[in-house]
């Protein structure tokens, strides 16, 4: 598996289109190198995981500082989550090993639908931001400093923690950083606007992808000729998405996290037809 100049130059552009889309929609953009990497480079599910998430943590670093400077992150959230996805990244990375090319693509692509049909199906009730009480929920309220809005919010600890968990899970074994699951669930079960989601998802993230990367590195799934251009890639997309993200409202977050979502998951049905 060598790269060339060449590539290192396509997959750097690559993670910086992947790398903005998904700093606008709180992903990491891994949803996207993953399906290239398996499509086009015909990489194992496990050398594509890896790299991947390279990106990923590139990617979540740079985005993540320019929206805490903003203000958009929130931090009782966040944390907790993030540190209960530790031990689901080093499971993943693990567990992907196990994994067959054609269940590693499926399971992948099923998983962005379902999540889609439901964001698609809830996208009205989204933009609400409702307050919601959770289990064990005590109320808090939290400020946007870019908009300056003030909402209500359930900060439950432990359903943090649980979906923390399986969010390393994800991270590692796809790839992808885990956003696909944390946006979604701040979105509709915690009803957090979409801004503040897609800063809050970058830190979770934060927490868990350097240590899925670490243990991919270990067990020899990450080629660093490959990675570097990646990880050029993830640092200035991610400056980029954080920067448009001030000028693009909320409904258009949903709609450009479905997108993007459907695309991934076409994109790795297709890889094996």
């Amino acid at each position: 598996m060598d790269a060339t100049l060449g590539q290192s130059l396509e997959l750097f552009i690559l993670a910086v289109v992947a790398a903005t889309i998904g700093s606008l929609a709180g992903l990491g953009g891994g949803f996207l190198i993953t399906p290239v990497l398996r499509i086009f480079y015909h990489l194992p599910p496990a050398h594509a995981a890896g790299l991947s998430l390279l990106m990923v943590v590139a990617n979540v670093f740079s985005a993540s500082i320019a929206f805490l400077r903003q203000g958009r992150v929130l931090l009782a959230l966040a944390v907790p989550m993030g540190i209960a996805a530790i031990p689901g990244s080093i499971v993943g990375a693990l567990l992907v090993h196990l994994a067959p090319g054609k269940v590693f693509d499926y399971s992948y692509a099923v998983l962005l639908l379902v999540i889609i049909a439901d964001m698609l199906r809830r996208g009205k009730a989204i933009e609400l931001g409702t307050h919601r009480n959770l289990p064990w929920g005590v109320e808090r309220t939290f400020t946007d400093r870019v908009t300056g809005y003030t909402f209500r919010y359930s900060r439950s600890v432990p359903v943090a923690v649980a979906v923390g968990a399986a969010t390393g899970f994800l991270s590692s074994f796809f790839g992808i950083g885990g956003g696909i699951l944390v946006v979604p669930v701040l979105l509709k079960l915690f009803a957090i606007p979409a801004h503040v989601v897609s800063a809050s998802s970058h830190m979770v993230i934060l927490f868990s992808a350097p240590v899925g990367v670490a243990v991919h590195a270990v067990n020899g799934d990450v080629d660093w000729r490959f990675g570097l251009g990646l990880t050029a890639g993830g640092l200035v997309g991610g400056q980029i998405g954080a920067a448009l993200s001030r000028r693009i409202s909320g409904a258009s977050f949903v709609k450009i996290l479905a997108a993007v979502l459907a695309l991934a998951a076409g994109g790795l049905v297709v890889s094996d037809l």
